[in-house]
């Protein structure tokens, strides 16, 4: 057991020490949080295509059990999905605006 909290901690520690390393370098954080959100942005749109693709199914053979309740949540879940999908893409957008101005502003230097 004290293993495993002694290695946690390690990985804690190398984490916020990761995050230090990338708060010193703006342009590098803005490109590793854009990394990550473009990620973030296809696993969105590959969820969505397979939630339509369910979505299709339920409609076109109702005789599942259930099958009118499962597809009100499936079309709930896939509107929050599209919700997630355009926040990050606006969040794309702002660190794309933001790696611009941190990209000016050292060029101009």
């Amino acid at each position: 057991m004290a293993s495993i909290l002694n290695r946690y901690e390690n990985i804690m520690s190398m984490n916020v020490c990761g995050m230090i390393e990338f708060a010193e370098d703006p342009m590098k954080m803005a490109r590793h949080l854009s990394h990550h959100m473009e990620d973030d942005l296809s696993k969105t749109k590959r969820e969505g295509t397979e939630l339509i693709a369910e979505i299709e199914k339920l409609e076109d053979n109702k005789s599942f059990p259930n099958a009118e309740a499962l597809l009100v949540a499936k079309k709930a879940e896939l509107m929050k999905l599209h919700e997630i999908h355009e926040k990050l893409n606006d969040q794309i957008q702002q660190i794309t605006a933001i790696r611009a101005a941190i990209y000016e502003a050292a060029r101009k230097k």
